[in-house]
């Protein structure tokens, strides 16, 4: 079995609440290249497209999307509750495709979110949670054709998100991550911050890089050394890559006194643990669109215990086609044992997912 455990979705009924309160999701999603056009909300289409794999399956992981910037905590509760039911509707209807789903969260209002953590895992049935990073707040009355407001950026590591990671961590199910927004490569003086597209390109790798570094140097790992983070892109495709200087120049600055970190009380959070070690904590996915290097930098960091087959389906302007196409062909071409293809294909999955399927 290949479980799939970063296949995004947008469901329907969410996107119709949506536009009647700020604009047409689906007029946005189908100009847009990094959108996942129909697949995304269209289940037909969807279904048609993992029919062309066998025994090719699916964890439902909300979309890249954001709804704090436009919306109130309240009108936020309202419309995450509403994604989450129409996701339980479609892994109900179609158990033998979409294996288990990770919740939305309202990221503005912390009261809501601890409660529906609680209503998706122990009503719903859900396998974890979804946060964005950066977590953008309610600027009320901003239009969404302005885009996020990004002086009301807050980090993943705000103290006021902790209550999530506590019961993330009692629930013993991961928290997925997705990097979102226009931020993580320098804006030159005369130029548009969006130029060439390197926010997306290498700026949403780079938050994801640095969202796990906020993880391991605020002390959140160390308070809460069970608790799992799926991470996009294998990492962020930078966290392996750069092993070495990672475990060395956090070495140094911690060392010299420069660097600060363990604010929750974990004062001697680098001193009998490297900060390489607490990176390696986290699992990575394998969605780097078909690069067999990039997968074995993956491998050789985190180990075959801490990777997931993931996709990024269906942000691949063919409906999702080609990255499962692509991933699954990598895979197969990593120089790994049958077995950890395995571990990586599904073990790994059905072991933190806690998934009770053949």
């Amino acid at each position: 079995m290949k479980i799939d455990a970063y296949a995004h979705i947008c469901p329907r009924k969410f996107i119709d609440a949506f536009a009647r309160r700020a604009v047409d999701w689906e007029t946005v999603a189908r100009t847009s290249p990094i959108m996942g056009g129909p697949a995304l909300w269209d289940v037909d289409k969807r279904l048609e497209v993992m029919d062309r794999y066998e025994d090719y399956v699916q964890v439902l992981v909300p979309s890249g999307e954001v709804v704090e910037p436009f919306f109130s905590p309240k009108d936020t509760a309202y419309l995450v509750k509403l994604f989450n039911d129409e996701v339980a509707e479609l892994i109900n209807k179609y158990p033998e495709k979409f294996v288990g789903a990770v919740a939305a969260l309202p990221m503005n209002n912390i009261d809501a979110a601890l409660k529906e953590i609680d209503r998706a895992i122990n009503e719903l049935g859900f396998k974890g949670v979804h946060i964005h990073t950066p977590v953008y707040m309610y600027e009320g009355g901003r239009r969404i054709e302005l885009g996020y407001n990004y002086g009301t950026m807050k980090p993943i590591d705000s103290p006021e998100f902790l209550p999530i990671y506590d019961s993330m961590s009692k629930h013993n199910l991961p928290i997925w991550i997705h990097p979102v927004g226009r931020g993580g490569v320098p804006v030159y003086s005369g130029e548009e911050r969006g130029r060439y597209a390197l926010y997306h390109i290498f700026g949403w790798p780079l938050e994801s890089a640095v969202a796990m570094g906020r993880l391991v140097c605020s002390g959140i790992l160390a308070k809460y050394p069970d608790l799992k983070f799926v991470i996009h892109h294998c990492g962020s495709g930078i966290v392996p890559a750069l092993a070495g200087r990672i475990d060395n120049e956090f070495d140094k600055f911690w060392s010299t006194g420069l660097l600060t970190c363990g604010q929750l009380g974990e004062k001697d959070l680098f001193r009998n643990k490297r900060a390489v070690d607490y990176f390696k904590m986290f699992y990575g996915d394998t969605a780097l669109y078909g690069d067999v290097s990039g997968l074995m930098w993956g491998y050789d960091f985190f180990g075959a215990e801490h990777i997931l087959f993931g996709t990024d389906f269906p942000y691949d302007l063919a409906s999702g086609d080609k990255w499962i196409r692509k991933t699954v062909d990598a895979i197969y071409k990593m120089s790994v044992s049958d077995g950890d293809k395995n571990r990586i294909f599904e073990g790994n999955a059905k072991r933190i997912l806690r998934l009770d399927i053949e």
